[in-house]
């Protein structure tokens, strides 16, 4: 493998992992097996996901809120096939020791990659959750879905730490290079930032 690498899957797509300069398949995923009633499990991925530093491990979640984790060094099949919650998993983060989840009900959840055994719900999440991000030095994960808040949770407490109102349903979070600020600046901070920049603030006469 060159290490340029892109993983993909869908509905009744599975997932497949591709050499970006080679052109070519590494990885392609076998179905889990017909269930209880020997019927053909259907395949809808929504989310995927790496360790950084292990690009062998990919987690998916799907439209049939199962979360599912493959060593593409052992078998074409999911080493780990797990239900969570009632909604579909629409997104997923991973670092090198943990994978969180948010689905469309609004739960957010972390499963260790190294023992997976049990998902740990993250405090005060609402709304569809379609994007997750973590910081790369800080213990924080952020999140964003059609409840149009972005959360900031922290990942020792699993408790949010910062919460803003964003106007608009958000499909995508990402967080900078910057250094995480101590202070928290108040609404007037904010316009005052947007009006300096060319943001308008918009007056809304009282009734």
């Amino acid at each position: 493998s060159s290490g340029i690498n892109a993983e993909y899957g869908g509905k009744e797509n599975e997932l497949k992992l591709w050499d970006l300069e080679t052109q070519k398949t590494l990885f392609t995923s076998k179905n889990v097996p017909r269930d209880e009633l020997d019927i053909r499990v259907p395949v809808w991925i929504r989310s995927i996901a790496s360790p950084p530093s292990d690009s062998n491990i990919i987690c998916i979640g799907t439209h049939y809120h199962q979360y599912r984790q493959y060593d593409i060094r052992v078998k074409r099949r999911p080493i780990l096939d797990k239900t969570w919650e009632e909604l579909p998993v629409l997104s997923l983060v991973a670092n090198n020791t943990h994978c969180y989840m948010g689905n469309g009900k609004g739960d957010i959840g972390r499963i260790d990659i190294r023992n997976p055994k049990e998902i740990h719900k993250f405090k005060g999440a609402v709304g569809s959750v379609r994007s997750l991000a973590l910081h790369a030095k800080e213990p924080y994960l952020a999140s964003v879905g059609l409840d149009r808040h972005l959360r900031v949770h922290n990942l020792v407490t699993r408790e949010v730490e910062h919460k803003f109102y964003l106007k608009n349903k958000l499909n995508c979070v990402v967080f900078t290079g910057e250094a995480v600020k101590e202070k928290v600046e108040d609404d007037e901070d904010i316009w005052d930032q947007l009006e300096e920049t060319g943001g308008k603030r918009r007056k809304v006469d009282d009734e």
